[in-house]
């Protein structure tokens, strides 16, 4: 069976006064029915573009898909005009945005919100539309669902608020939902709820699932694939167990470092990566951890490696494991 989702080689640039920004280069990956994968990195590392490019709404003028193919159900979106990916976003793909108070409407009810998707892309009356924003409002675990409808943003808790967000991606029942930070401004109490609410529903409605995020604990609890983004590329890619029991790449490797654990001793430091990313406006021809590695060699300086499979499931991109470095040992 074919992937939900494939982004084929996708580059996407900021043209600035300073000149051409590569926010994202060359980045492939497949998302499957009912998949929930995740896309981390440092910030800056071109996950939320590469998301907002999926969705067809980069932040400014200037940015641009500059090549590649993102294919939906082997349809190219990359080639879609705003009209008919109008009709696209919210019924084929939903989104959840990082800060819910500055992404739901001040001026709108919530219920209105929740409908005008209904509305736009099932051709039902209002009527009809609010009483299954009830319903969504019900589903995601919000109280007195009848009465909440008729309320605005301000008089939602920040909690509720991404659930209410949450409803709105949902409500027209999207094949693929996207996640973009979705716990980042929430208490550690609403995060395991919100986490643990959309398990719930993704079971309840098969929805694939990308989840843009920083917190690696969130990606442990929620996803099956993890997909790590350096410097505009994937750095590596494998099932949940793969990333975090066996990482091949550096990079990969500091992340896991630099996470706390229960078991480590109150004196003990946390292991920080070295040095910051590299300048995309100039973007370096080899490697671009090549600055921060420990293991770096010689060939990583000038020659950027491929992506190289390690197993059935796991790619990464690092000469330490690839087929032409016949020194390539798993360290």
């Amino acid at each position: 069976m074919k992937p939900l989702l494939q982004i084929k080689d996708l580059h996407v640039s900021f043209m600035s006064y300073g000149g051409e920004v590569q926010a994202v280069r060359g980045v492939s990956f497949d998302v499957n029915k009912g998949e929930t994968v995740a896309i981390v990195g440092e910030s800056g590392c071109g996950k939320s573009v590469t998301a907002k490019a999926i969705m067809k709404l980069l932040p400014t003028p200037q940015a641009q898909i500059k090549s590649g193919e993102i294919l939906l159900n082997e349809e190219n979106l990359v080639t879609k005009k705003e009209k008919q990916m109008q009709k696209i976003r919210g019924n084929d793909i939903g989104m959840i945005f990082q800060d819910p108070m500055t992404s739901l409407n001040p001026t709108s009810k919530i219920g209105s919100q929740i409908a005008e998707g209904l509305m736009k892309h099932h051709k039902i009356g209002r009527k009809a539309a609010l009483d299954t924003a009830i319903s969504m409002l019900d589903l995601v675990g919000i109280p007195l669902p009848e009465k909440r409808i008729h309320q605005y943003p301000h008089e939602f808790s920040g909690g509720m608020r991404q659930r209410a967000m949450i409803a709105i991606a949902l409500a027209c029942r999207p094949k693929l939902l996207i996640a973009d930070e979705p716990t980042t401004a929430l208490d550690v109490t609403i995060q395991a709820q919100i986490i643990k609410l959309m398990k719930e529903l993704q079971q309840k409605m098969e929805t694939s699932i990308i989840l843009i995020t920083h917190d690696l604990g969130i990606v442990a609890e929620m996803c099956d694939r993890v997909i790590v983004m350096y410097a505009g590329q994937v750095a590596e890619t494998g099932t949940l167990q793969e990333i975090f029991s066996n990482p091949s790449h550096p990079y990969t490797k500091g992340l896991i470092k630099s996470i706390p654990r229960l078991d480590m001793n109150p004196k003990e430091k946390l292991s920080p990566i070295i040095g910051t990313p590299p300048d995309l406006l100039d973007p370096p021809k080899g490697c671009s951890f090549f600055p921060r590695c420990e293991y770096a060699m010689r060939v990583c300086k000038d020659h950027a490696p491929g992506i190289e499979s390690i197993s059935g499931t796991q790619r990464s991109a690092c000469w330490l494991h690839h087929t032409m470095n016949e020194l390539a040992t798993k360290s």
